[in-house]
């Protein structure tokens, strides 16, 4: 089976057209500093795919199977996952102790880390904020 396969049996809801996930957290400049109130990236971004998205919830299926028992550590890493989901839990922790938003993006092709950097200094702008708004996660 390839991998829409799996998306299609795990019901999983992700596009097969957009294979590349984005999640990056977004906060603001203290008051206290040069730029007061300005928007940055401070998280993030951390790509996975959609065969890591499979390959997460085959891990969550092994830490639940109750006939062969397998600890969380064991299925994250035995699927190659393990490092993304540590780092996507301590994305939103830590955005949730700093008030940052978290946000996903998808896309058909990778993009370059420095595009969200770019892309978060058009903040201001009316169709950014959409796009902002309409990609955050509510964690």
């Amino acid at each position: 089976m390839d991998t829409n396969d799996y998306i299609k049996l795990y019901n999983l809801k992700v596009d097969p057209k957009l294979p590349h996930h984005y999640i990056i957290g977004i906060a603001t400049k203290p008051i206290i500093s040069k730029t007061p109130g300005k928007i940055f990236l401070k998280y993030g971004p951390i790509h996975y795919t959609n065969d890591d998205v499979v390959n997460m919830a085959e891990a969550k299926q092994l830490i639940s199977d109750k006939l062969f028992k397998t600890t969380p550590s064991e299925a994250l890493y035995g699927r190659d996952v393990g490092i993304l989901s540590a780092s996507l839990g301590a994305l939103f922790m830590t955005a949730r102790m700093t008030e940052a938003t978290v946000h996903h993006f998808s896309s058909e092709y990778p993009i370059e880390d420095e595009w969200f950097v770019d892309f978060i200094e058009t903040a201001h702008m009316e169709h950014t904020k959409q796009l902002l708004e309409s990609s955050r996660i509510r964690a």
